[in-house]
């Protein structure tokens, strides 16, 4: 069995005939926006953006993190 996978362009389009026939056009609208579908290449953006990032490093940081949330006595 083979099953047809359209692309997504065509998938989007779909859907959104369909919700804005039975939701309406403004509630389709909002249901898209709240999805967040962004651009570019979230894989490629992460790996330059943390190129020199180590181990250690992150180590590091999270631990900052944490002694910077702990919650004070009394406060």
């Amino acid at each position: 069995m083979s099953v047809k996978v359209p692309i997504l362009p065509e998938l989007n389009r779909r859907a959104f005939a369909i919700l804005s026939k039975e939701m309406g056009v403004p509630d389709t609208l909002r249901f898209f926006a709240q999805l967040g579908l962004g651009v570019g290449n979230y894989t490629e953006e992460r790996r330059h953006l943390f190129a020199d990032l180590t181990l250690d490093d992150y180590r590091k940081a999270v631990a900052e993190l944490s002694t910077q949330q702990k919650p004070t006595n009394g406060g």
